[in-house]
């Protein structure tokens, strides 16, 4: 009787020790994602090039709108805003010509660059 009241015991300091890990490796992950968290756009005017060598000036405006005058004439709108760590910009009319990029920190003259899964690097400079 002794020994199953002692191994009941064991078992019930076992399953509390094992409780006790499992919200600490929760814990865990949500400091992962604040590191790997970008650089937020600001409001402002930018200069860039992407690795296509499409090129242009970008004003970001901080109500959530921006406006793209492109090299050459084209012309795009639409709105931006940060999600889970990147800025994301969708063109008005077109809801699946979304971009989301992570950008770096600007340099001491504005110099930044911008890595989307959908148009790939982009540099830029903030003008204003």
């Amino acid at each position: 009787m002794r020994a199953l009241i002692l191994l009941t015991a064991v078992a019930a300091l076992a399953a509390c020790s094992e409780a006790k890990t499992v919200p600490e490796a929760v814990n865990a992950e949500p400091a992962m994602e604040t590191q790997a968290a970008s650089w937020k756009l600001e409001a402002g005017t930018y200069e860039f090039t992407r690795e296509d060598g499409t090129r242009g000036v970008n004003t970001v405006a901080a109500d959530g709108t921006y406006s793209i005058a492109y090299t050459g004439g084209k012309t795009e709108t639409g709105t931006w805003a940060e999600e889970n760590g990147k800025t994301c910009l969708t063109s008005s009319g077109d809801a699946e010509n979304k971009r989301c990029y992570v950008f770096t920190t600007p340099d001491a003259q504005g110099n930044l660059t911008g890595t989307s899964e959908e148009v790939g690097v982009v540099t830029s400079r903030k003008t204003s």
